[in-house]
């Protein structure tokens, strides 16, 4: 007879086996599953030390799986300077101002984190339209210099990512001055210069990539997110995704060095509290290929083969990206800052990304790549870099798939990639990829399923409740335009593993996590709704109430 750790009883268990099977109880010891079935035989390994858990008729399931979260990202949104959350009017922003310029000595920087209103529990809708504030306009510089006409103010323009573009920021006189912006300033690539009647600065500016380049040009002067700041958004972000249920994490965009340091010392220090795997972003768009390739080499035995598996951080692979190459040489000149990004930001052209490609494959370092910009092109320098180097077997990944074309998906299941599929992207940003157009074809879980490409979902931060990633890749459901985008004909149980349990694939894990079975790793979460059954409406909207990492319990809601 066992003696367990932990019980958890009288509930209902989703093992997500190879039977599917639902049952009552399942219970830890030493980090691992030691017991799943019915209530009455695992109490019977009872022991003094035990801690026994009744669920009162609540679900138990894996762990989530989050493929691209960029969890460190959410945790910037306390670190990039004062919050503003759900003040909409002119007046509510520069009194927040006022009060920082009142703590905050003359000439020192007061930095803004940008616009926003809360939206409702799903998105936190950052401003990218006057009519959205009470006013029907921004602040400008003069609103700004009424209450800190001595100190360079800045609201930050957001990552593009979290809204609709355009992203305004807005700067008072004394920043423009500091940053030496004048009627005659050109705009940076794709973005803008409010003036007024006389064409002087209002001190907005409204910016429309993606990937912000303000803060890498007439704005560099700006403060800049420093090493205590990546490190306080991994403690962070770590503790919010463990909330959401989320166990183990796979950052297909990779790393930079100093984030992946972040994430080292929140481990050393014990704050981990998921497993985090993670390429390594390497800054292409600012070497040529010697020197990438000197990096490659140095790397090589940090995150080749295998990689370096820290416990629960591990960092192996590379990420390479094919980008907007007019961002990318901006953001490059400004290398090795990552700004919100967290990754480097790349645009390979194609035969650079052979040469590379290859560069990789011979020394043993998977590669990764956004597919949501050219999929075909992408296939193309797969299949040759595949004929020089075989990847077949190497598990090499396309990271954000949109595109469900079956002979597309074909050439990616006969070079042995895996999907990273994120169906938000459907609900906020709909015509960016041209899902609304590729309506059933777009973001194709179905139709990986049916061809059998190995598919993960993930939520790319937006938001980070992989609940509601099962929910859209289930609803596809386009909020803009308030209809369904195609149909799905995933089942419940489908979406469910993509969501905890395909994942593990990514990292070599399929035979450790990612379903309720004895000597697997103890990583389960306890919810309030059985996502198999409920109203399809809830499952978006379903708590954590416990999150358990290898049989320790890593977050426990208030009741």
């Amino acid at each position: 007879m066992t003696d367990h750790d932990t019980i958890l009883h009288n509930g209902n268990v989703i093992t997500l086996d190879g039977a599917s099977r639902v049952t009552e109880a399942v219970a830890f010891r030493d980090g691992r599953i030691s017991g799943v079935g019915e209530a009455t035989a695992l109490l019977k390994g009872k022991a003094p030390h035990t801690k026994v858990v009744d669920l009162d008729g609540k679900t138990v399931t894996p762990g989530m799986f989050d493929a691209h979260p960029h969890l460190d990202r959410e945790g910037l949104k306390a670190r990039g300077g004062i919050r503003i959350q759900g003040q909409e009017t002119v007046a509510d922003i520069v009194e927040t101002v006022r009060q920082a310029a009142a703590r905050t000595p003359p000439g020192e920087w007061i930095v803004v984190m940008p616009m926003e209103r809360q939206m409702g529990p799903y998105f936190d809708a950052f401003v990218n339209g006057p009519e959205q504030l009470k006013d029907g306009r921004y602040p400008d510089r003069h609103d700004l210099d009424k209450v800190a006409p001595d100190h360079p103010v800045y609201i930050r323009a957001v990552w593009g990512w979290w809204c609709r573009p355009p992203f305004p920021s807005v700067a008072n006189s004394a920043a423009l001055k500091v940053a030496g912006i004048t009627a005659e300033t050109p705009a940076p690539f794709n973005c803008e210069i409010l003036k007024d009647g006389k064409g002087e600065p209002t001190g907005v500016f409204l910016e429309r990539n993606h990937c912000p380049v303000l803060e890498y040009t007439i704005l560099g002067c700006v403060p800049r997110f420093t090493y205590e700041d990546r490190v306080a958004s991994v403690r962070l972000g770590v503790q919010l995704y463990s909330e959401v249920g989320t166990t183990a994490c796979y950052e297909g965009h990779g790393l930079t060095p100093p984030l992946i340091d972040a994430y080292r010392q929140t481990e050393a220090e014990g704050g981990m509290t998921l497993k985090m795997h993670t390429p390594l972003s390497l800054p292409t768009s600012s070497l040529n290929n010697p020197q990438v390739a000197d990096l490659l080499r140095t790397w090589a035995n940090a995150f080749g083969g295998p990689g370096s598996d820290g416990g629960l951080f591990r960092c192996e692979g590379v990420t390479f990206d094919m980008g907007q190459p007019d961002v990318a040489a901006i953001i490059g000149r400004g290398y090795p800052y990552e700004q919100w990004a967290g990754h480097f930001y790349q645009s390979v052209p194609l035969e650079r990304f052979v040469e590379l490609g290859v560069m990789a494959a011979k020394l043993g370092i998977r590669v990764n790549c956004l597919a949501c910009y050219d999929l075909e092109a992408l296939i193309k320098v797969y299949e040759e870099i595949d004929k020089q180097v075989s990847i077949r077997d190497k598990r090499w990944v396309m990271v954000h798939l949109m595109d469900g074309n079956e002979k597309l998906l074909k050439r990616m299941k006969k070079l042995g990639v895996i999907a990273t599929i994120i169906p938000n992207v459907m609900y906020w940003f709909p015509e960016r990829f041209g899902l609304d157009k590729l309506m059933d074809e777009g973001t194709p879980v179905r139709q990986c399923l049916d061809i059998g490409v190995p598919l993960a979902l993930s939520s790319d931060n937006v938001p980070y409740s992989m609940f509601f990633v099962m929910w859209e890749a289930l609803a596809r459901w386009d909020e803009v335009e308030g209809r369904q985008l195609g149909a799905t004909n995933l089942t419940r149980e489908e979406a469910l593993r993509c969501a905890m349990q395909s994942g593990h694939m990514l990292t070599f894990d399929e035979n450790k996590r990612g379903s309720l079975e004895v000597d697997k790793m103890a990583d389960a979460i306890v919810i309030d709704e059985d996502p198999l059954t409920c109203d399809e409406e809830k499952i978006k909207d379903i708590r954590v109430e416990r999150t358990f990492l290898g049989g320790r319990e890593v977050h426990r809601a208030e009741p």
